[in-house]
This record gives C-alpha cells, sequence and structure tokens, in this order.
C-alpha cells in the first residue's frame, strides 16, 4: 500500500516546491516595495514597471498555489481546476512580466520561464493521474 501513496507523495513535493518557487518571487517583488533592495533606485524603477492587474494575477496565482497545496493535503479534486486556474493566471502575468524591459536585466527569464514551465506541467500530470485513478475524493 506504501507503493500507491508514492504519486501523491510526488505531487505534494511538487506543489510545495511551487509554494516555495511564488513564494521566493512574492518576497521578491515585497521587498523592492518596502525599498529593501540594496539598489533602492532599482527596486522603484521595476516597481514602476508593474501594473495593478499585473500584480493581481500575480498574488492570485501565489494565494491558490497555497490554497491547492492545502487541498492536495486533504485530498481533495478541487486541487486539480484550481491549480489549472493558478497555471492559467501566471502564464498570463508571465507573458505581461516577459515585455518589462528592467525585469529582463535583472533575472535569466528564459530559465525561469523553462523552470516554472516544466515544474507546472508536471503538478497538472500529477494532480491528473491521481484525480484518474480516484486518488482524491
Amino acid at each position: 500500500m506504501e507503493g500507491r501513496d508514492t504519486p501523491f507523495h510526488i505531487a505534494v513535493g511538487l506543489i510545495a516546491i511551487q509554494v516555495a518557487y511564488a513564494g521566493y518571487w512574492a518576497v521578491h517583488d515585497l521587498t523592492a516595495r518596502f525599498g529593501l533592495w540594496p539598489d533602492a533606485d532599482q527596486a522603484d524603477a521595476f516597481v514602476q514597471t508593474l501594473t495593478l492587474p499585473q500584480e493581481t494575477l500575480f498574488f492570485s496565482h501565489v494565494i491558490l498555489n497555497v490554497v491547492v497545496l492545502v487541498l492536495l493535503l486533504m485530498r481533495r479534486r478541487l486541487a486539480l481546476p484550481l491549480f489549472v486556474l493558478s497555471f492559467a493566471l501566471d502564464r498570463v502575468e508571465w507573458v505581461m512580466m516577459s515585455s518589462n524591459n528592467l525585469f529582463s536585466l535583472m533575472v535569466n527569464v528564459d530559465a525561469w520561464a523553462l523552470f516554472s514551465f516544466t515544474l507546472q506541467a508536471s503538478i497538472i500530470s500529477m494532480l491528473v493521474f491521481l484525480t484518474f485513478e480516484h486518488r482524491l475524493r
């Protein structure tokens, strides 16, 4: 029976990584807003490039990741559609962020996009598997 829980544990681990990853970027955003970056001018310039719709999409995605982790730990099927929503919000926000020249100069956008997309695709795959195997209720 222990082997049957392996996909569940993998899904929990992947979502935990997603929560940490999204949390990292949320802290990055918030520390810029509070002027905690070593380069205050760069932080201010960064914050000025962000729009309210973009920030709404991003922080909704971050919150949904935590909700999905809790739902998965409760073995709820709702984890799948909510993660797909989180994924969609993140992809729309990422498209908006990809046109942010300052952000593109600050980080390796392509590498982060590849990591993020691969992680999220893996999570969706695991949640689909768990749903169709009736391991979530």
